[in-house]
């Protein structure tokens, strides 16, 4: 189970990357966008805060994980409260590729660009291994086993106590 927190910026962030994905020919660009974007991170660091999952794409493919564990628990956690964990404590569980140091070093010099790091390493973490909240797909199992009425039903009722005739009728 994911926080709320990493729930909405995992959805966001899986987007983002979709989007990046595919040109309006639906040819894959992915890579090329992804150096655009690492070509102009500098540009992009002011976001690290207020959209972390649109900058957070720049160093897509640039994690390889040796901790699931301590990924599972700060996936549990929310930047800024107690529990999320430290980049050190993060970064030393990490491969991480050559060509992200740059980004990463340009980060640190940031003032929230730690807590940018953990949230962009949970959420590739959270996308290459399909990470979901348990319940989110039996939440919507249980409303197809809702037993209340049609909507329809419950639609043409309403007309018809607003003083409109049922068009059946």
């Amino acid at each position: 189970m994911t926080s709320i927190y990493f729930e909405d910026l995992s959805e966001r962030y899986n987007c983002e990357i979709e989007d990046l994905r595919t040109d309006s020919e639906g040819k894959d660009v992915l890579n090329k966008r992804l150096l655009e974007k690492r070509q102009s991170f500098e540009s992009l660091t002011p976001m690290l805060e207020e959209a972390p999952e649109m900058v957070a794409s720049a160093l897509h493919g640039a994690y390889k994980f040796n901790d699931r564990q301590i990924l599972g628990r700060a996936s549990n956690s929310v930047s800024g409260l107690e529990g999320f964990p430290s980049w050190a404590e993060i970064e030393r569980t990490l491969d991480i590729a050559p060509w992200a140091r740059p980004l990463i070093d340009l980060c640190l010099k940031e003032p929230d660009g730690e807590a940018f790091l953990v949230t962009s390493v949970v959420l590739e973490w959270m996308l290459t291994e399909d990470i979901r909240r348990p319940y989110a797909a039996t939440e919507s199992d249980d409303e197809s086993d809702d037993d209340s009425e049609d909507l329809g039903d419950s639609g043409a009722d309403w007309m018809s106590t607003q003083g409109f005739d049922d068009i059946e009728r």
